[in-house]
């Protein structure tokens, strides 16, 4: 390895650090690494200053607010950290309206909000890798205005940690995606989370592997003949769900009344029609699921809140500290005439406190709700990442609350979607964004303030 350029490095930080000090060392930046030469000096300072040479060579771009780090093991020099969101393309930035549940929303928010986090943050995707330099051309936000800003791309070093914002589960499936996340993933210093979208049937599989867990999970199972008739002797509605499929798009509610079973299926608009037994109503359904594979679940007898079902949606991250959270906590309220509440397909938002206070009444009962919601999502985070051996940062999860008040876990989304507004808080809007942030500089081995 030639050397390239310099560091100085007061004698205080060398000592701080327990940096062996010789004549060069190595200064790894992301997926780069360059052999430099190390020159302390003993004033009285403790910071360290790189050669126009060196920062040049390994492509950094924010030459303040870069976090140091000795690696004893490899005897080397760490700056950063280095964070690169994933994403399939670099959406335009020149309209004056923003949808703000948009992914392009969500892009900008998170490079705007990066801007408050030491080392740099850049959004890249598949095709902006050149892998024979361990480089990328990554994407930076600049805002001009309230309204108005521009993406700027540079040459940065591939990243300590790549968060995965793939913004769909087709897009996910393409073979230059999957090329490149496999690649990353074998890249040595480099962390990956939110690896891939989650299938409803082996989360449900995995999660039963937990005995505390069994009591919170509806019954389920793979959608055939059988499995429908088994369920429909114990259940009058059913829920048929492809295993896939993600913001309520493709589910089908089954109701068994007066021999008939009655159906309605959410696509972009209802359908509803009705069969005369198990078999007929999987042949009728055929093309509506669209040769999917699907499960089906036992229906939930929900609580309402002033006429409506609702669920509970949670969104669970981790925090500079590697531990999990509560980030976001509200109510999805189903429109009129309707059980699903996804917000996609009509459903409405209320403070979860109102709706909790509406069904317990009671302060006591409210707050050990709370905390068997949080009880709750521990558990399963806890056991879909051990099971899995992935690494996840944040987790969407959908949680009602039956008649008795008893909880019982929807769905789990590793993906989940976050909006830029909100009508509640936009405190808590912007710790969803900053939170994957502080635990990928926690990947790194960098501490958050």
């Amino acid at each position: 390895m030639k050397t390239t350029g310099s560091i100085s490095m007061s004698r205080n930080l060398v000592d701080k650090l327990g940096i062996e000090v010789q004549s060069f060392i190595i200064v790894r930046v992301g997926s780069l690494k360059v052999k430099s030469k190390l020159i302390v000096h003993d004033n009285n300072k403790k910071g360290y200053a790189l050669s126009p040479e060196l920062v040049q060579a390994l492509h950094i771009k924010k030459r303040k607010g870069m976090k140091i780090r000795y690696q004893a093991e490899d005897k080397m020099l760490h700056l950063g950290p280095t964070i690169g969101i994933l994403a399939t393309l670099i959406p335009g930035s020149n309209r004056e309206e923003l949808d703000p549940r948009s992914l392009q929303a969500e892009l900008i928010y998170l490079s705007i909000v990066s801007k408050t986090f030491p080392g740099q943050v850049y959004i890249f995707t598949p095709g902006s890798i050149n892998w024979a330099n361990h480089t990328c051309r990554g994407y930076v936000y600049h805002q001009l205005s309230q309204h108005r800003g521009r993406w700027e791309s540079s040459i940065y070093p591939l990243p300590d940690v790549v968060y995965d914002r793939i913004h769909s589960r087709s897009a996910e499936a393409r073979n230059n995606v999957q090329y490149a996340k496999n690649r990353l993933m074998k890249l040595p210093y480099l962390h990956y989370f939110n690896p891939h979208y989650l299938n409803k049937w082996n989360v449900h599989q995995v999660l039963l592997t937990n005995p505390m867990l069994t009591d919170y999970l509806p019954e389920t199972f793979e959608l055939d003949n059988n499995n429908l008739q088994e369920l429909l002797k114990k259940y009058r509605v059913l829920f048929m769900k492809p295993s896939n499929g993600s913001l309520g798009k493709g589910i089908i509610k089954v109701s068994a009344s007066k021999g008939k079973l009655n159906y309605i299926a959410y696509k972009s608009r209802r359908i509803r029609n009705q069969a005369s037994n198990p078999a007929e109503l999987i042949r009728k359904t055929k093309k509506l699921r669209d040769d999917r594979h699907y499960i089906i679940q036992q229906g939930l007898d929900l609580a309402k809140y002033k006429g409506s079902p609702f669920d509970l949606r949670i969104i669970y991250q981790k925090n500079g500290q590697g531990e999990w959270m509560i980030s976001k906590k509200f109510c999805r309220i189903a429109p009129h005439g309707s059980s699903i509440s996804n917000l996609s397909s009509g459903g409405r938002v209320e403070k979860s406190s109102k709706v909790l206070r509406y069904l317990f009444k009671k302060d006591s009962l409210i707050k050990s709700k709370n905390e068997e919601i949080r009880q709750l999502c521990k558990m399963v985070a806890i056991t879909l990442e051990n099971a899995s051996n992935n690494t996840f940062g944040e987790l969407g999860m959908d949680i009602g609350i039956d008649r008795q008040g008893r909880l019982c876990l929807i769905e789990v989304n590793s993906k989940p979607r976050k909006t830029t507004e909100t009508v509640f808080s936009m405190k808590i809007v912007k710790n969803t964004f900053k939170r994957p942030l502080a635990y990928a500089t926690y990947l790194a081995g960098f501490k958050v303030k």
